[in-house]
C-alpha cells in the first residue's frame, strides 16, 4: 500500500494521510489505504508517537471519516470504521473534541448498524461502539437509542452472523461499564436480548452472553420482577431444554454457572413451585452426579444460590418441604477428596449461617449431620436425631431415626438416589468441625473470643446465638457434648490448645449455668453434668490427648463447676457400686486410672487440681473417711503413685484442710 510508508510516525506522517482523506480528489483507493495506515499504526508499536498528531486533528479527521463510513464503497466504508474505532479508543482524542461530535458520531453508528445491508460494516459499527471511550455524560443520553439498535439486530435475520451477534454483546456490555445507572433503566430492553443468547449454539456468543448477564446481574436484580416475568415462558419453551443439552454435549460447567443467575433473577417465582423448577432442578441433580469432581464442586457452589433463594421468605427456606430438598445434596452426595468435601461443608454451614434465629429448630436435621459429616462421629453415638432435651436418666430420649432422604411424592424434590455414606474425614475437616463448635457456643462473640485467644476463623460467624441459656442448652446438651467427646478425640490432638480450652471453658460454663438455674428437683442440672463428664471420661481413656491437653480439660471442669457440685453425692457419675461417689472423687479415679499418670504429675496443674478435688470431697456431705480411703486406694493401685501426696490426703483428712506441699516426689 503506497500510503503505509508515508512520513514518520509523528504529526508530519499524520499529515499526509489526513490530507489525502480530505482531498475529495484523491481515489477511494488511496483514502482506504490512508485509514489502514492511521488504523495499523496507532493499534501497533508507533501507536504512542502517532497518537499525539491524531489527538490534535481528530476533529478534521472525525469530520470525514464521519462522511466515510457511509459510503457506498464497502471497502472504504470499512476502512474509516476501523480507523474511527482505533481512534475513539482512546480517551485522550474524544476529549479532545466536543461533546456534540461524539453524540454525532454514535448516532451515525447506530444508523448505520440499521440501515447497512452488508453484515460486515455492520459488525465493524457494532465494533467502534464497544472500543468508545466517550464521556458517561454523553454515553449515557445515547443508551435508549443503542438499545433500539441492539434490538434491530437481532430482528434483521437477512444480517445476522454469529460475529455480529458477538459484537452486539460486547456494546452491552461496554454499557454497563460505562453508563451502569441508564442501562439499569433500560434493564428489561437488553435483558430480552441478552438472555436468550445463553443457549447459543456458537459457543463465542454464549459465554459473551453470560459475561453479560452476570455483569449486569445487579441491575437485573433492581427490576427483578419484571425480568422475571419475562424470563419464566422462555424457561420451559427454550432456555431449560436447551441447558439440557447443552449439559449432555460437555458444557457442565457452562450450565452449572448459569443456574445461579436464573435462580437470582427468577427470585420469589421459585417459590410458587411449577414444572419448569422442576426441570431447573434437574439440571443440578446432573451436575451433583458427575463422575467429574470439578463439576461436583461447581453444583455445590450453585447450590448456594438456591439457599439465598429460598432465605427471601423465613417462612419458605425454614418449610419441611424447601429444608428437605436443600438438605439432600449436602447430607446424600458422598464425596472422596478433601478440596470437594471442603466445599460441601462451607455451602452447608452456609445455609446454617442463613437459618439465622430459625436455626434452633432445625438444628436436628442440618446441624447435627453436619458435625457427623466434619468431625467423623461414630453414627452409634450420635443418633440422627441426637439433639433432644436429655431424659431423666441422663441419656438422649430414644426415637426413629430420620433418614433425610427419604420418598417423597413431591416432584419438585430431587430424587439422587444415593445411600448415606460415612463420610471420609480428613483432619483439614474435622478442624472445621471443632470450629463449628466454637460458633454454636459462642454466636456472635466468636469473633472477639478468637481474637484474644489468637485463632484464626474459617467460617463465617452465626448471624445469631444458638444458646441463649439454660434452657436452649438443655436441648441441644446431648449432641453438643458428644461431638465434642468426638472430636477433641479424633483430632484433638492436631488442634490448638486454645480451642480446646475455649470450646471445653464455655461447655462447662452452661453445665454450671444449668445446674445454677434448676430447683433442686429438677434433674437437668444433674443430667448435662453427667453427660460433660462422661465425655471427658471417654476423651481421657481414649488417651487420644497428650496430657497437657487433658489437664486443661480438667483445670477448666475443676474451676468452673461449683466446689458444692463437686463434692455432693447428689451428682453421682460413673460405677454406682463406689460408695458415696462424688463427681470429685470420679475425676481423681479416672486420673488415677489413666496410663499417662506418669505424664500427669509432671505438671503443676495435676497437683493443684488433686488438692482442689480432694478438698470438695472432704468438705462435702459424704463420709470423709470413706472419700479419704476411695482416693488413697486409687493412689495405692497406680504404680509408683507421688507418696507425698498420699500424705496430703492424709493430712487434708485430719485437718479438713489440703496442704500446701509442693515437692512432688514419685
Amino acid at each position: 500500500m503506497m500510503m503505509a510508508a508515508a512520513g514518520p510516525p509523528s504529526s508530519s506522517g499524520f499529515l499526509p494521510l489526513l490530507e489525502s482523506l480530505e482531498d475529495s480528489a484523491a481515489g477511494q483507493s488511496e483514502q482506504t489505504d490512508a485509514y489502514l495506515t492511521i488504523a495499523n499504526r496507532l493499534s501497533g508499536e508507533e501507536g504512542r508517537q502517532f497518537l499525539p498528531a491524531v489527538e490534535k486533528h481528530f476533529s478534521r479527521l472525525g469530520k470525514v471519516t464521519l462522511a466515510h463510513i457511509s459510503s457506498s464503497n464497502v471497502e472504504l466504508s470499512q476502512a474509516a470504521l476501523q480507523a474511527l474505532g482505533f481512534c475513539v479508543y482512546h480517551s485522550r482524542v474524544v476529549s479532545a473534541g466536543p461533546e456534540t461530535f461524539a453524540t454525532e458520531i454514535l448516532s451515525t453508528l447506530c444508523s448505520l448498524v440499521v440501515k447497512s445491508t452488508d453484515k460486515n460494516t455492520c459488525t465493524r459499527a457494532l465494533w467502534v461502539i464497544s472500543k468508545q471511550s466517550f464521556s458517561p455524560d454523553v454515553v449515557g443520553k445515547k443508551v435508549p437509542a443503542i438499545l433500539g439498535t441492539l434490538e434491530s439486530v437481532w430482528s434483521r435475520e437477512d444480517i445476522q452472523s454469529v460475529v455480529m451477534e458477538h459484537e452486539a454483546l460486547n456494546v452491552v456490555i461496554r454499557m454497563l461499564e460505562q453508563v451502569p445507572g441508564q442501562m439499569g433503566e433500560g434493564a428489561v430492553r437488553w435483558a430480552k436480548l441478552v438472555i436468550p443468547l445463553v443457549v447459543h449454539s456458537a459457543s463465542k456468543v454464549r459465554l459473551r452472553a453470560a459475561a453479560a448477564m452476570e455483569l449486569g446481574m445487579p441491575l437485573l436484580l433492581e427490576k427483578q420482577m419484571e425480568v422475571a416475568a419475562i424470563i419464566e415462558p422462555m424457561m420451559s419453551s427454550k432456555l431449560i431444554p436447551e441447558l439440557q443439552k447443552l449439559f449432555m454435549s460437555k458444557n457442565e460447567t457452562n450450565v452449572l454457572k448459569l443456574w445461579p443467575l436464573f435462580v437470582k433473577l427468577l427470585g420469589k417465582l421459585l417459590h410458587r413451585g411449577g414444572p419448569f423448577i422442576n426441570s431447573l432442578l434437574h439440571l443440578e441433580e446432573l451436575g451433583f452426579r458427575s463422575s467429574s469432581p470439578t463439576i461436583k464442586k461447581i453444583a455445590f457452589i450453585a447450590w448456594k444460590s438456591l439457599i439465598d433463594n429460598f432465605a427471601l421468605n423465613p417462612d419458605i427456606l425454614c418449610s419441611a418441604k424447601r429444608m428437605k430438598l436443600l438438605m439432600q445434596p449436602l447430607a446424600s452426595i458422598h464425596v472422596r477428596t478433601e478440596a470437594l468435601l471442603l466445599t460441601k461443608v462451607e455451602v452447608w454451614w452456609y445455609l446454617v449461617v442463613q437459618l439465622g434465629p430459625n436455626l434452633s429448630p432445625n438444628f436436628d436435621q442440618v446441624s447435627v449431620p453436619l458435625l457427623q459429616c466434619t468431625i467423623g462421629s461414630d453414627s452409634s453415638s450420635v443418633p440422627v436425631t441426637a439433639s433432644r432435651p436429655v431424659s431423666q436418666n441422663g441419656a438422649s430420649t430414644p426415637s426413629t431415626p430420620k433418614t433425610p432422604f427419604s420418598t417423597s411424592a413431591n416432584t419438585s424434590l430431587m430424587s439422587l438416589n444415593s445411600s448415606v455414606h460415612v463420610p471420609s474425614t480428613f483432619p483439614s475437616i474435622q478442624l472445621l468441625g471443632l470450629e463449628m463448635l466454637l460458633h454454636y457456643f459462642l454466636g456472635a462473640e466468636v469473633i472477639a473470643t478468637a481474637a484474644k485467644n489468637k485463632l484464626i476463623l474459617s467460617l463465617e460467624p452465626l448471624n445469631h446465638s444458638l444458646l441463649s441459656g439454660a434452657s436452649s442448652f438443655t436441648k441441644h446438651a446431648a449432641v453438643l457434648t458428644s461431638s465434642i467427646r468426638d472430636g477433641f478425640t479424633n483430632v484433638g490432638k492436631e488442634a490448638p490448645d486454645s480451642l480446646l480450652a475455649v470450646i471445653w471453658r464455655n461447655l462447662v460454663q452452661f453445665v454450671n449455668l444449668t445446674i445454677e438455674s434448676g430447683s433442686k428437683k429438677d434433674r437437668q442440672g444433674c443430667e448435662v453434668l453427667t453427660l460433660m463428664l462422661q465425655a471427658l471420661q471417654s476423651i481421657v481413656t481414649s488417651e487420644a490427648l497428650p496430657a497437657h491437653k487433658v489437664l486443661i480439660l480438667l483445670e477448666a471442669t475443676v474451676k468452673g463447676i461449683p466446689h458444692r457440685v463437686l463434692g455432693s453425692a447428689s451428682y453421682q457419675v460413673g460405677k454406682m457400686d463406689v460408695l458415696n461417689g462424688t463427681p470429685a472423687l470420679f475425676l481423681i479415679l479416672l486420673l488415677y486410672d489413666s496410663s499417662l499418670l506418669t505424664a500427669y504429675i509432671e505438671d503443676e496443674r495435676f497437683f493443684q487440681c488433686l488438692q482442689m478435688l480432694v478438698g470438695c470431697g472432704l468438705s462435702g456431705p459424704t463420709s470423709p473417711l470413706a472419700f479419704g480411703e476411695a482416693v488413697l486406694g486409687a493412689m495405692g493401685r497406680s504404680a509408683g503413685f507421688p507418696t507425698e501426696q498420699g500424705a496430703a490426703v492424709e493430712d487434708v483428712e485430719r485437718d479438713g484442710q489440703p496442704t500446701d506441699r509442693h515437692h512432688h516426689t514419685v
